[in-house]
């Protein structure tokens, strides 16, 4: 009985092919960094714009509640506050306990449904203890919350991480245009901070990164105002 062997034979990588592979590895590897510094790019762009999302929430959220403490009354209407600020378009009007303009039978007036007309707007900071509740925007003032955002940050390994971020929001009085009879109404600068109670106040909301710097190359920061014009009352219609 004769045996036979029989061998497979492997052609040989042409020299071209090589030098193919070899330049297509060189690409790849030198448009490495790119990829890296746009993961990154993409990574700090969707942090901020959380950061705006959360930051906008939150001053959403503070504008729905009462424009002051004295507002905060479940049992009575929500007058209209007095404040240190005197601008004769804005008063009380002695004779209507409502401001020029304001109808007889709107419930947008000084006096509250106790019969009280002496309510005044509190100072930033100063307007009683609330036990801890919210109730009303000045209790936002100096007010910081730490939020933990997931994000790839870290490229190298392509793992998430948590990204602290902190926001702080400040609320105050600011002044109010002088002449009301102009059309349209200007400010001068409708954040620049008073030195007592008016008609308007600020809320500010600003985010910036706790823990890293690069996250967060500017602070993001929004604002928004809120009036002292009282509370509306529903009327009951009958059919």
């Amino acid at each position: 009985m004769k045996t036979f062997s029989y061998m497979t034979h492997r052609k040989a990588i042409a020299m071209i092919e090589l030098i193919f592979a070899i330049v297509i590895m060189g690409l790849a590897v030198m448009s490495a960094p790119m990829l890296i510094s746009q993961a990154k790019t993409g990574g700090l762009a969707v942090t901020q714009q959380e950061a705006i999302a959360a930051c906008a929430s939150e001053v959403s959220m503070i504008m729905t509640r009462a424009w002051d403490e004295a507002d905060t009354s479940m049992d009575n209407t929500n007058p209209i506050l007095q404040v240190d600020e005197n601008i004769p378009a804005l008063n009380r009007q002695q004779n209507t306990g409502r401001r020029v303009g304001i109808p007889q039978h709107s419930s947008r007036t000084f006096i509250r449904s106790d019969g009280r007309g002496d309510l005044r707007a509190s100072e930033i900071g100063n307007d009683g203890n609330d036990n801890g509740v919210f109730d009303d925007v000045d209790d936002w003032d100096n007010h910081v919350t730490n939020l933990t955002l997931e994000t790839q940050t870290d490229t190298e390994t392509g793992d998430y991480i948590d990204e602290s971020l902190r926001m702080a929001t400040a609320v105050g009085y600011i002044v109010s245009p002088a002449n009301y009879n102009q059309v349209p109404i200007r400010f001068d600068n409708p954040f620049n901070q008073a030195n007592q109670t008016t008609n308007i106040k600020f809320i500010s909301t600003t985010i910036t990164s706790a823990n890293h710097d690069d996250v967060l190359a500017t602070n993001i920061r929004l604002r928004a105002f809120v009036c002292n014009v009282g509370s509306y009352t529903l009327i009951p219609r009958a059919f």
